[in-house]
């Protein structure tokens, strides 16, 4: 009875490192504007609510140290669980920081407690807008749901990071580079006219200021052009993110 009891709270702390690991970085539920106390809370739930359908290890860690190493291999998992969808949201920021030099909009930054530095406010637009996106097709739903089959193809006490999941996280910092580079390219290039045009009209027209006038023109031009391209930017978000899940899905529950 007593040996029972211990494995069933061997497997639920286990089941809880892996869910708190993901959360760290998880989209929603990792975000430092929730307070640390509600999401230890919502960990604690999740993984009660995972753990009775997870199977107990054949053998439980016998000391602290062997119990120390699971909960190691257990955050690693939950860590890269959670990295793999975090990414497209700083692509999706690091789009936006873009965009915004170029609009000359960052010399209003402000300090963001999500990635601990400072963001401008299309950095945070993209962000929230990603996170829109990502509720709006389900994304929560997905990612408790990648975390619980998770338990299937990887076990408890399974190893924690091997070379494929390594290269897959390599992999996924180029897509992240990718995306932010396609998300910010409308910006980029119609700034690139922009100067272009102010260029020319500096040549022409020397007594007119162009630093003043091209710091407002580039803010205009710019917020139009993120306007009018706002819904090829949220399918191209979107489909980042299906691909995040899919691999996430794929890498973590068909091995």
């Amino acid at each position: 009875m007593l040996e029972g009891l211990i494995n069933i709270a061997g497997v639920y702390v286990l089941v809880l490192f892996r869910v708190a690991g993901m959360m760290v970085f998880a989209p929603l539920l990792g975000s430092t504007r929730i307070p640390r106390r509600v999401r230890g809370l919502m960990a604690i739930v999740l993984a009660a609510a995972i753990a009775p359908s997870v199977a107990a290890p054949a053998q439980m860690p016998q000391n602290a140290w062997d119990m120390t190493i699971a909960i190691g291999g257990e955050i690693c998992f939950g860590l890269a669980m959670g990295f793999i969808l975090s990414i497209i949201f700083v692509a999706a920021q690091w789009a936006g920081e873009i965009i915004g030099q170029q609009m000359a909009l960052n010399l209003g930054e402000t300090f963001d407690p999500q990635f601990g530095g400072h963001t401008s406010a299309i950095g945070d637009a993209y962000y929230f807008l990603t996170l829109l996106i990502f509720l709006a097709i389900d994304g929560d739903r997905a990612m408790l749901r990648g975390v619980h089959d998770s338990f299937g193809p990887l076990p408890l006490l399974s190893v924690g990071i091997n070379r494929s999941i390594l290269s897959m996280i390599v992999g996924l910092f180029g897509a992240a580079t990718k995306l932010a580079m396609q998300l910010a390219a409308p910006v980029l290039v119609t700034m690139l006219i922009v100067d272009l045009v102010l260029g020319f009209v500096g040549k022409t027209v020397p007594q007119l200021n162009i630093m003043t006038a091209g710091i407002a023109l580039r803010s205009l031009v710019g917020m139009l052009v993120i306007v009018v391209g706002l819904s090829l930017t949220s399918s191209v978000i979107r489909d980042a993110l299906f691909d995040a899940m899919k691999t996430l899905y794929a890498d973590y529950t068909t091995r």
